[in-house]
């Protein structure tokens, strides 16, 4: 759908490195969590077992102090708790009859402290949590002597366990952040190490696509990949001598059908021409001798149609095989072809030619020119509604050069190419394939509405490419 972003697919190694990721942080997440838990909840069971041994420590004295009605001695027994206690907050002891005979509390008991952790006659103890302005306290009610003496409240602060537990988690935290960033190196480095060689068989497969050759010999030694690239390069291998062989054989279809080509139009032109030669002379004979206006008429007729049929077989037998090709060479024959062809198409053509001097190239690399030329034209002719073409046949830096270019419909290169029509396909592959066949290449610059321009060069040896224009040579 136009204007919808396309997701790109995510690499292995991205694959890698968010799996592992993903597996450290919710490991360190969860163990944090779960430690941090843990440890509040034994924290809280200390901090309870504290309570409940200092109640217990300040019972045996405060049961004989307040019998004695020793009023100091229990006010110094609290403060004495309240001082070598850094988390105790307060320490209040009430007697029998619930009146406060000593407290931590210099400005008086607290409101709703004394009704806020009532302790159950079958109870030993109770324990509660309260809020203050300090934060948590774990408030303890202890009863002395089972109450028949007095209560003890005992209050200590979270505060100092709360601040271990932060200061463990954000440890852990901490941890898990340095797992994080080692398992994301560690899983990069991994993935890299394990992407590298498949990039490197994606090179290849590129190059071989391209018809590089490029063996993998340096990835034989990885225990897995190895043996993909020893599959990967024997296919290659493969590829490239059926591809050879293809080409061969390709090679010798074209020559036999030229050379077939050739012996077809040579039999048309003497053999066929010859025939109607002679009768072509023989009703021009015969119309000047018969005497009757009818019969010479008929003669007449024939004649005509003679002639008609010598011109069509002369005009099949240059299309097979035009003689100025092999007789005078790839510029004439092109030269000709175009002018006959504008004729023929009723288009405005124009040929320009330069460079080739006296010398002729190789007999293949003429003729596959030549039929490449004949093809683009056949295309113009059938699919671009042109106007006008222009043709360029020339010969530069070491090469020979041809440009077919018209002022025609156009066409999109890419959709002909992978759904286009047959014709139109086979034509641009038949053109390519000839092109290839004599080291050549072959690109197609085309856009709908604005024409069409065939591009073509051909490698010379200047040597062995190449041979004397004379017909004697």
């Amino acid at each position: 759908m136009r204007g919808m972003l396309v997701r790109r697919p995510l690499s292995l190694r991205q694959k890698m490195v968010l799996a592992m990721g993903g597996l450290v942080l919710v490991l360190g997440l969860a163990g944090t969590i779960h430690a941090r838990l843990t440890l509040s909840n034994i924290s809280n069971d200390e901090l309870d077992r504290r309570a409940l041994a200092i109640s217990r420590g300040l019972e045996s004295p405060a049961t004989e102090l307040l019998l004695t009605n020793d009023i100091f001695g229990l006010y110094l027994r609290v403060n004495e708790i309240t001082a070598t206690n850094a988390d105790v907050r307060y320490v209040v002891v009430f007697d029998s009859s619930g009146d406060v005979r000593a407290s931590s509390f210099a400005a008086g008991l607290p409101a709703g402290l004394r009704s806020s952790n009532p302790v159950q006659t079958s109870d030993p103890y109770s324990l509660t949590t309260l809020e203050s302005s300090e934060g948590s306290v774990r408030d303890l009610a202890y009863p002395i002597q089972g109450g028949r003496v007095g209560l003890i409240r005992l209050g200590l602060t979270k505060k100092p366990i709360e601040s271990r537990v932060d200061r463990l988690t954000f440890n852990l935290l901490g941890l898990t952040g340095l797992a994080l960033a080692g398992g994301l190196a560690a899983s990069y480095f991994l993935g890299t190490v394990l992407t590298r060689p498949l990039s490197g068989l994606a090179a290849a497969a590129r190059a071989a696509g391209r018809g590089e050759s490029a063996p993998q010999h340096e990835l034989y030694a990885h225990p897995e990949v190895g043996q993909v690239a020893v599959a990967f390069d024997n296919m290659t291998r493969e590829l490239r001598e059926r591809d050879e062989e293809r080409t061969q054989l390709l090679a010798k279809v074209m020559t036999a059908q030229e050379d077939e080509r050739r012996r077809i139009s040579r039999e048309l032109h003497d053999e066929a021409g010859q025939a109607l030669t002679s009768l072509l002379l023989g009703l021009t004979h015969l119309e000047q001798s018969v005497a009757e206006d009818d019969a010479r008429a008929l003669l007449a007729e024939l004649r005509v149609m003679t002639t008609e049929a010598m011109d069509l077989t002369r005009n099949l037998a240059r299309e097979l095989r035009p003689s100025v090709l092999d007789d005078l060479g790839l510029e004439a024959a092109v030269g000709r072809y175009v002018a006959d062809y504008g004729k023929k198409q009723r288009l405005d053509t124009d040929f320009h030619s330069g460079g080739f001097g006296v010398t002729r190239l190789r007999p293949e690399t003429e003729t596959a020119l030549y039929r490449i030329a004949q093809e683009a034209l056949t295309n113009v002719a059938r699919h671009a509604g042109a106007s006008s073409v222009n043709v360029l046949l020339e010969r530069r830096d070491g090469k020979a050069v041809l440009v077919v270019e018209d002022d025609g419909c156009g066409f999109d290169v890419s959709v002909v190419r992978g759904s286009g029509s047959p014709s139109a396909k086979l034509g641009l592959l038949g053109m390519e394939e000839r092109a290839s066949l004599v080291g050549g290449t072959l690109a197609v610059e085309s856009r709908p509405g604005s024409g069409t321009a065939i591009f073509v060069e051909v490698p010379i040896d200047g040597g062995a490419d190449e041979r004397d224009a004379h017909p004697d040579s």
